[in-house]
């Protein structure tokens, strides 16, 4: 694999307010479709076989669970976003700044994704790049529109948008000079509000004057779990995943 990048982000401090009912106070990363391990672990794992030895997880709403991964996985550091209930995703990667040093994968807990999702990005010659699918059809879905090979908009409002490329996956490969851009980026907007969010607001804004690109995978296997109804089909993508290791 041609990549020296050995960091990654794991975003993984929101209360999983949708899944309140069926996740039973514990954070979304881990939950567990069927017997198996928790989403997040299955993250970990993917990251670790790709060459990533330092996983930096923001932590927040029931942290412990975080912090008791740690005893099983030394590459494991955590920091708090002491304001996880009433901050956004921004402030949560603003969070993990002084444990970065550099370049990075970025990623969501929520997730499940075949590995080629961190393979193929990892190779991907593209310093800056998201991740994108074709049309999932999963509800609450993310759209990106592209200026030729550019990331332009991120948005879940479809119809805002022109020149749509894809979905966003919640999965990206950042610089270390993007992320101290987006880091200038959220410190301004903090002023005004806490709740702006990595992708839609600040990847958007720094893209303006800087390139970040895609990487579409059309039809890659995956799922982000935020209510019930993702749950039900995270499930089935899961059982689809789990074939192609057989």
């Amino acid at each position: 694999m041609k990549t020296n990048i050995t960091q990654a982000v794991i975003l993984a401090a929101g209360m999983g307010v949708r899944l309140k009912e069926l996740n039973r106070g514990i954070p979304k990363g881990f939950i567990s479709l069927g017997a198996d391990k928790p989403i997040v672990e299955h993250s970990i794992d993917a990251l670790l076989a790709c060459g990533i030895t330092d996983i930096i997880i923001v932590t927040g709403f029931m942290d412990e669970h975080y912090e008791n991964l740690r005893s099983r996985y030394p590459q494991i550091r955590t920091v708090r976003n002491e304001k996880y209930s009433e901050t956004g995703t921004m402030y949560s990667l603003w969070c993990a700044r002084h444990l970065l040093s550099t370049d990075f994968i970025l990623l969501e807990s929520d997730l499940i994704y075949e590995i080629r999702a961190i393979r193929e990005l990892l190779e991907s010659p593209l310093k800056n790049s998201i991740l994108i699918s074709g049309k999932t059809e999963a509800g609450d879905e993310v759209y990106v529109e592209a200026d030729e090979d550019w990331v332009k908009q991120i948005s879940k409002n479809k119809k805002a948008l022109s020149s749509i490329v894809g979905e966003f996956i919640g999965v990206s490969k950042l610089s270390y000079d993007f992320y101290l851009k987006l880091i200038q980026i959220a410190e301004e907007g903090f002023v005004s509000n806490i709740l702006i969010s990595y992708d839609m607001d600040c990847l958007v804004a720094v893209a303006e004057k800087n390139h970040l690109g895609f990487l579409k995978i059309e039809n890659l296997l995956w799922a982000e779990i935020d209510d019930v109804s993702q749950l039900n089909k995270a499930q089935k993508v899961w059982e689809n995943i789990k074939k192609l290791s057989i």
